[in-house]
């Protein structure tokens, strides 16, 4: 369960968000322990993604923030894991071990600090980890939907989720991460209303 840290109000954005890292992958980790691996074929809510592609996306991904936040250098021939294929493998372990470790990296307040190398090019650290760990909750939710669970984030993680979301929002369509935003309720989580930011629409399903 999510516990807000004491004292957050008067935090950062940013810090809020560190503090909420380690939950959070304990979340996402649940739900990849739970998952179904027979059927990678399977639809997910991001359209161009299988099951498989979205879980080879996912660790990728996850592998690379992990070695950002750290100050690592990514590999040069495959930054993201693109071409890797872990979904042959057992890839419930390997990415609920990466989730763990991306919250590891970011939980640290100095991976916060100052500049990132992104390969090819230098961006604030500050953009990096919230995008990280919009990286994690957004595809571990759509992980969820593809087999058949249920990721609830609670409001006060979410609302920083939201916001880290709409503010970084034209950079990660320019990415590719991002797909038009989707209309929700007024009545909808914060949550949800995060997923709407992001182009995902609340109310999918593999049905």
């Amino acid at each position: 369960m999510f516990k807000t840290p004491a004292g957050s109000g008067g935090q950062t954005e940013g810090m809020t968000i560190r503090e909420f890292f380690p939950e959070a992958a304990r979340e996402v980790v649940g739900v990849v322990r739970g998952a179904r691996t027979d059927d990678l074929s399977a639809a997910t809510p991001c359209a161009d993604f299988d099951l498989k592609a979205l879980v080879n996306h996912f660790i990728g991904t996850t592998g690379a923030l992990t070695q950002v936040g750290l100050r690592k250098p990514l590999d040069a021939d495959d930054p993201y894991g693109s071409r890797r294929e872990p979904s042959q493998g057992d890839w419930s372990t390997e990415l609920a071990s990466h989730a763990e470790a991306l919250a590891e990296a970011w939980s640290d307040p100095t991976s916060w600090d100052g500049s990132v190398d992104m390969g090819d090019t230098e961006m604030p650290a500050t953009v990096i980890g919230e995008m990280a760990f919009a990286e994690l909750l957004l595809h571990g939710w759509d992980l969820a939907r593809a087999t058949g669970q249920q990721l609830t984030i609670p409001d006060e993680v979410a609302l920083d989720l939201r916001h880290s979301i709409e503010e970084t929002a034209e950079l990660g369509r320019k990415m590719g991460a991002y797909g038009d935003e989707v209309s929700v309720p007024d009545q909808s989580t914060q949550f949800e209303r995060a997923l709407g930011a992001s182009g995902r629409d609340p109310n999918w399903t593999t049905s």
